[in-house]
């Protein structure tokens, strides 16, 4: 059975703040290509409401079709690995990324990039982004969710092979059929 867990930011620590709720039903993208990523988008439907708490809050969606200006500051959260060797972490991880030109993005994904996605790399020398496990994350640019982890290149943040995203300003019309029907 899957199921959502809300609120939770320490796995070794549960708190009282923690909701679970099971799946009732979910909703891939019709247009999904697994192998170019396009469309790279999933709804799940929970089967209790969530309750809005300090811990558990919602998050603004972008207006449709609207873009993010590359060089925009956002961040990425996640429970994926913290480390190209496989590290979990136990703590809810995050960290800050800029939005970068689909043309340097089209550069290193050798023309892949639609104007369906967003693409990231780290500011500075650091290296940081998201890795294995964050699929499905949240890109969240001025208090906006504007993307969605799809994937990456093959080592963690690695500029050579900036972070892609599905754009969720690109797919409002679909979410928001898909909250009406179901």
């Amino acid at each position: 059975m899957v199921r959502v867990v809300l609120g939770a930011h320490n796995l070794n620590q549960p708190d009282n703040f923690v909701q679970v709720s099971p799946i009732q039903e979910s909703f891939q993208h019709p247009g999904y290509n697994p192998n170019t990523f396009q469309n790279d988008l999933h709804l799940l439907k929970l089967n209790t409401s969530a309750s809005i708490t300090p811990s558990v809050k919602t998050i603004n969606l972008p207006r449709a079709d609207t873009d993010v200006f590359p060089g925009t500051a956002c961040s990425v959260a996640g429970w994926g690995y913290v480390s190209d060797f496989g590290t979990l972490p136990t703590t809810l991880m995050e960290t800050d990324v800029n939005v970068i030109t689909r043309a340097s993005c089209n550069v290193s994904w050798k023309q892949s990039i639609s104007d369906t996605m967003i693409c990231t790399a780290s500011p500075g020398l650091r290296i940081k982004g998201f890795c294995s496990g964050d699929s499905g994350g949240p890109l969240v640019c001025e208090n906006h969710i504007e993307g969605v982890v799809s994937f990456s290149g093959f080592r963690c943040g690695n500029p050579i092979t900036p972070d892609v995203y599905t754009r969720v300003s690109s797919f409002l019309s679909w979410i928001r059929s898909v909250i009406r029907r179901s």
